[in-house]
Parts: structure tokens; sequence; C-alpha cells
């Protein structure tokens, strides 16, 4: 089952749920990245806490971007590129101002893109916009992301204000693996390394530890392990098929 959402959704959703003459209904919290609320039956940010006794539907990918997938699928002639055959080694696509790590990769990447052979696509944008479509805004358009991320080897997805984000599931989705660091695989997730902030979504990503993605020790490792990575064309359509599969 694929499950997307958006801001105008979510809205509506909230709205119902003030009808429902609980507990009659099932209620469902829905963009809870921090885990602040309890009072639900089902969640789509896993906390192992806030979920004990209650269910669990994973994000998936955003709306907006799973309709531009299905345009793209349309196509006759569509078909899931294998690793092997794709542009780019990885694609960067995020806001910084979601998390410290987002901007630590950043400076990674500024640092280390014109050093390296590989060929990557970045459009990283100073502040987070709800709708990537708008002409105002300084993302990319979900049509250009998902041609992007199909593209694509890996798809780097850096923790925003929870280290589950809709970039994993439409990488997932799109045959392209996704890349994370292990500080945003821990049990008890610190959010911010300044203050030392542990997140109230314990273990956030439980169900992805055993996912055959790809989690450095670091951002820093990043230019390095895809160099290695790379070279090896037949690892690469392995790997993706044990994502896709």
């Amino acid at each position: 089952m694929h499950h997307a959402s958006s801001w105008p959704e979510k809205e509506t959703a909230t709205k119902k749920i003030l009808k429902c003459n609980y507990p009659q209904c099932k209620t469902m919290v829905v963009g809870d990245e921090t885990c602040k609320r309890r009072s639900h039956d089902i969640r789509n940010y896993y906390g192992a806490r806030q979920v004990k006794g209650k269910g669990y539907l994973p994000l998936g990918p955003r709306l907006d971007s799973w309709n531009s997938f299905q345009k793209i699928q349309s196509d006759p002639d569509f078909a899931i590129k294998p690793s092997s055959q794709r542009q780019f080694a990885f694609n960067a696509v995020f806001s910084k101002n979601t998390n410290e790590g987002r901007v630590e990769l950043a400076n990674v990447i500024e640092q280390h893109r014109n050093e390296t052979s590989l060929r990557i696509y970045t459009s990283i944008a100073d502040e987070w916009a709800r709708d990537a479509n708008s002409p105002r805004t300084a993302q990319l358009s979900t049509d250009k992301y998902m041609n992007l991320v199909l593209d694509s080897v890996f798809t780097l997805a850096p923790a925003g204000h929870n280290p589950q984000c809709y970039r994993m599931f439409e990488a997932v989705e799109a045959g392209s693996i996704p890349v994370l660091v292990k500080k945003d695989m821990a049990t008890n997730y610190v959010r911010d390394l300044t203050t030392r902030y542990v997140s109230k979504c314990k273990d956030p990503l439980h169900y992805w530890k055993d996912a055959p993605i790809l989690v450095l020790d670091s951002w820093s490792d990043v230019f390095p392990t895809m160099e290695r990575i790379m070279e090896d064309k037949e690892k690469l359509d392995k790997m993706q098929t044990n994502v896709i599969v």
C-alpha cells in the first residue's frame, strides 16, 4: 500500500477528526515529526513510545512527488533504469534550515564537488518551502525532482526535523538507493548536536535498520565512499535489486 500526504490533505483530515465522536472512530496523527502528540490510534512518524499498542503507517512519498512519478510512469516506454545505466552517482536535493546535519552535508558537497570525477546533481535551498512547485520557491519542481531521482544511483537523505523523510520512500520507488548517516539511525536520535537535544521520537528509523540502504559513518565519507562503490557496476545493480525487490 502506498501512503502519500500533503498539507492541504492534512488540514482537511484534521477538520474531519475534530468532527469525529471519539472513540467511535479512529484517529491518525500526521506530520508530528517531533512526537509531541500521544492521543491517537495511528501515526505516520515512528516513535517507540508513541506507537506502543497503537498503529504505525509509514510516510510514503509526498503526494505531489507521487503524482509526478505516476505521470512519468504513464509513458508507455517507461522503465526503471539499472543503477549501472544512470546518469548521476547521487543527487542531493534538500533545504538547509531544518537540521544542522544538512548544513554539514551542504558544506561537504561545496568543499569537494570540484575534486571528484563523479557526476552529481545538487539543488540545496536555504529555506524549506511548503509548495515545491511554486515559482516563488528555490525548490526543484516535483517533476524535475522525480526525473532526477530516477536517473540517480543514490539519493542522499539527510535528516530534517525527523530522520524519516519522504525522500527515502521516493528514492526506493524510483530505484535509487537512499543514503543516510549512522547518527540518524540511533535509537536515541540527537536532533540538535549543539544543545544535545534528544528527539522524543525514540528509535525513529526502527524499520529501516535492516534495509539494504547505504549508511555512512558521517557525511564527510560521502565522496570517498561513492567513488569506490561506483567503480563496480555489477555491485551497483545488485544493491539496487535488493532495494526494489
